[in-house]
């Protein structure tokens, strides 16, 4: 029997990507491990496609089902131009939470410029609380696209802002009374408003325009997971230093007060750079008032972290450690 969370790798390899219909040429990106979208070939540019569910948030689920795709869109050097969104919401909604949820969506994608193109929704017995998937689509040239598995032993490792933002945010929102007397109130607000911090739409396109090898947006698994997914996709190693990483003292605090390790938080807002250009990439993010640190070095083989000058074996966890909370703490 399956845990919640992601689908296991190994799982993944047996049970679903021997299963992908038949290969079109017009793709030019295929389903595969680490990497979260597809791309197809129109011609001078090409069609990026990714979609992602939010099942962990409640309160700001609307807001952070356009972040997250679009997230992944921009992971590819792409411009978001749209999503398509489906609502499942379960037989005690009503019109009030149905509008609720599209001022969000709404609210989140003018604010990035995208359209919302579609979708569908329903009221299922199959949920317990709403579900937003959400598919987003983007555009670029096709000799510009970046994807997961590009990266090359040498390159610079980069993450952009902090990580945990994400997880911290909903932490900070939807356990705010249990956090209460725990972190000081000053760390919660200030973690509630994480969620302003999510997309990282700027920093791939800005990245991508300087010269990346890969880059993947740091979601579900957090840092731990985004690296392996790296590693795995790119069929290379990454060593990576503890004491670079950026995490702010608000994801400390509340990391701390759930017994939970930061480096397996669901981390949206924080964007995993590969490049050969370490240095121009962080100046040129930098310039644009974005946050960016180098944490490490892709490698030829292994995956590990550097603390106090002891090297261990990076290892994911099973689950996101926001699960594990929601599991144990709802």
């Amino acid at each position: 029997m399956f845990s919640a969370g992601k689908v296991p790798p190994d799982i993944l390899r047996k049970s679903v990507y021997p299963f992908t219909g038949k290969q079109r040429r017009e793709v030019l990106v295929h389903s595969g491990l680490g990497e979260d979208s597809s791309i197809i070939d129109f011609g001078n540019k090409v069609a990026v496609l990714s979609t992602d569910p939010i099942t962990g948030a409640d309160i700001h689920s609307s807001h952070l089902a356009v972040y997250v795709s679009c997230n992944d869109i921009a992971a590819c050097g792409a411009e978001p131009i749209g999503i398509l969104v489906t609502l499942l919401l379960p037989l005690s909604s009503d019109e009030r939470l149905l509008k609720e949820l599209m001022q969000g969506i709404h609210e989140t994608a003018s604010k990035i410029g995208i359209e919302v193109l579609g979708g569908h929704s329903e009221i299922t017995p199959a949920v317990v609380k709403p579900i937003i998937s959400a598919t987003a689509i983007g555009i670029v040239d096709k000799d510009k696209f970046v994807t997961s598995s590009g990266a090359k032993p040498g390159d610079d490792i980069i993450v952009t802002k902090s990580l945990g933002l994400e997880g911290s945010a909903i932490l900070a929102t939807d356990f705010e009374e249990f956090l209460k007397g725990k972190v000081a109130e000053k760390t919660i607000k200030t973690a509630q408003s994480f969620i302003d911090r999510i997309s990282v739409i700027d920093e791939g396109i800005i990245a991508a325009k300087i010269g990346v090898s890969a880059m993947h947006d740091i979601t579900e698994g957090g840092l731990l997971g985004a690296c392996s997914e790296i590693a795995e996709a790119s069929d290379v190693g990454v060593e990576i230093h503890q004491d670079l990483l950026p995490i702010l003292p608000e994801t400390r605090d509340i990391c701390q007060a759930f017994g939970i390790n930061p480096l397996g938080l669901i981390s949206s807002g924080s964007m995993l750079i590969c490049t050969p250009k370490g240095n121009e990439v962080v100046n040129a993010l930098k310039s644009h008032n974005i946050p960016a640190t180098i944490i490490g070095k892709i490698t030829s083989s292994g995956k590990y972290i550097i603390t106090s000058g002891s090297k261990k074996p990076l290892v994911p966890l099973e689950r996101d450690e926001l699960i594990r909370v929601i599991e144990k703490f709802k």
